[in-house]
């Protein structure tokens, strides 16, 4: 059987996202199989935050965990969404939510890095104590704007669980110190994707500084494709995900 990075390659042209509002449409609801009396995309109750959205995949067998932290503004059904579509709901996918913007404007932020971080390991807890089949290591965290910019100062604290890490549109730059602290503590590769050349000059110089520090890191540009991980970024990651998790049996 083909390995699941490699099979993400069959669904590159279909994962494309090209319009929020239509994924939106498609995503605010829980789903239901005909063959399965669970919710496999659910709310996940998260003391002290907004409800998470969860994702379970189908089967028995241990299957890995995907964190995925939105931009300002953003929401965690789009999230799930562009998730579940490129793990090809093979692994399951944990979507924070945030602090809502209040007033006139709809979408969800995070006050700072510290409150991701809050937010981060008390939904990780909820989610692990709901699936005991997630994994504990193998883990992917994945941010978007300000989900990449503020996750990447706390990916050292959870490296051993979530060796991973696939930022879009982050502008979190990243020194030698940074990049040992994160591989000495489990990390094994980042990612980088950018649609804006803002995104991909700071993306630049932190995938130098990343492999000086021994950590093997990729940066890939979708020159013109602006501040969004759908349309030519969401392909060139999808494109990207083999090498992020080429070797760890735990994605076969």
């Amino acid at each position: 059987m083909p390995s699941l990075a490699h099979a993400l390659l069959s669904v590159i042209a279909a994962s494309c996202l090209a319009t929020q509002s239509a994924n939106d449409a498609t995503s605010n609801q829980p789903e239901r199989r005909a063959d399965e009396s669970v919710v496999r995309l659910r709310p996940l109750e998260v003391p002290g935050f907004e409800p998470a959205l969860f994702f379970t995949p189908a089967g028995t067998e241990p299957r890995p965990l995907v964190v995925a932290a939105h931009g300002a503004g953003g929401s965690a059904d789009w999230e799930c969404d562009y998730w579940r579509r490129l793990t090809r709901e093979r692994a399951f996918v944990l979507c924070l939510q945030g602090t809502p913007l209040g007033g006139q404007y709809a979408g969800y932020y995070y006050r700072d890095h510290r409150a991701l971080n809050r937010e981060f390991i008390a939904a990780e807890r909820a989610a692990r104590d709901a699936e005991p089949r997630i994994l504990a290591s193998s883990g992917v965290y994945a941010g978007f704007s300000q989900g990449a910019t503020m996750g990447a100062p706390i990916l050292a604290e959870h490296a051993a669980a979530f060796p991973y890490a696939v930022l879009i549109e982050g502008f979190s730059p990243w020194n030698v110190p940074g990049g040992r602290q994160f591989t000495q503590a489990g990390g094994r590769r980042v990612l980088l994707a950018c649609g804006s050349k803002e995104c991909a000059a700071v993306g630049k110089t932190s995938t130098r500084w990343l492999n000086a520090a021994r950590v093997p890191a990729r940066l890939e540009y979708a020159a013109g494709a602006g501040h969004t991980p759908a349309g030519e970024v969401m392909v060139l990651v999808a494109a990207a995900l083999p090498w992020l998790l080429e070797g760890d049996a735990n994605w076969q």
